[in-house]
């Protein structure tokens, strides 16, 4: 995958990203906000940071936080909408920060998607201080799967994400990955929960913005994907018409040797 192509993909439509799609995940960063007990000060990079919603709580709590992303126009969403961090547009395989730059490294579901994913990990590394902590987060749900699968096949094979190169929901693959990217212990815990949209309709318009479906749309066009992805929420629709779809994310907390 291209960090440019990956970068106009996910520019796609930020607005539709921050206020449809991204919020609908804010447990898994409060979740691991709880387990990270940040501290005043705390210099954390969020690494693949969207529209920055995540870069804000964790500013919020006192942490010095830079965002960093591929998409301008995430970035430019998030410096305009969440300003208590700081933002940059870079590429994830090669960032502008010193080695040890940074007591926290978050990556939220963005490793998956660089071009050379063990190289994202090894700059993750060199920028963690020693002692410092890295989190590495992935869709590893049976119904993320599944909405994959019907989606991916839409979009060209090089726009979505590869999991032959680094399969991140295999445990001990992306534990051997983190350790030879240079952290010396690697923990894993898995966070589920579910996430409830108002109708059909609503359900559809968050999965929009995000890049493989984005990708998808500019592949095969709109009306094939949203028959795809009725095709998925339609069993999960409920009587009264909202949607229900359960997800989990395997999250990995890797420490750098003192």
């Amino acid at each position: 995958m291209s960090a440019t192509v990956q970068g106009e993909l996910w520019s796609s439509d930020p607005r539709g990203w921050a206020e449809a799609a991204e919020g609908r995940i804010r447990p898994l960063y409060e979740r691991m906000l709880e387990r990270l007990h940040l501290l005043p000060g705390t210099r954390l990079l969020d690494a693949g940071c969207g529209s920055g919603l995540f870069a804000e709580l964790a500013a919020q709590g006192g942490a010095d936080v830079i965002g960093l992303d591929v998409a301008p126009g995430l970035v430019e969403y998030a410096r305009r909408r969440r300003p208590a961090a700081g933002y940059v547009v870079e590429d994830l395989e090669r960032m502008p920060f010193g080695d040890g730059a940074f007591d926290v490294v978050t990556a939220f579901n963005s490793v998956l998607y660089a071009a050379n994913p063990r190289r994202a990990l090894a700059e993750i590394a060199r920028v963690t201080a020693p002692s410092g902590r890295a989190v590495v987060t992935v869709g590893a749900g049976p119904e993320q799967a599944e909405s994959a699968a019907l989606i991916n096949p839409l979009a060209p094979h090089d726009e979505v994400p590869d999991r032959s190169t680094l399969d991140l929901t295999d445990a001990d693959a992306a534990r051997g990955a983190l350790l030879d990217a240079g952290f010396g212990s690697v923990a894993m815990a898995d966070i589920a929960f579910d996430v409830d949209f108002e109708s059909e309709d609503d359900a559809v318009a968050a999965q929009l913005p995000a890049g493989p479906v984005a990708a998808a749309v500019r592949h095969s066009g709109r009306p094939a994907v949203e028959a795809a992805l009725r095709s998925f929420f339609a069993p999960r629709s409920r009587a009264d018409g909202t949607v229900r779809m359960g997800v989990v994310f395997r999250c990995y907390l890797a420490e750098r040797a003192r």
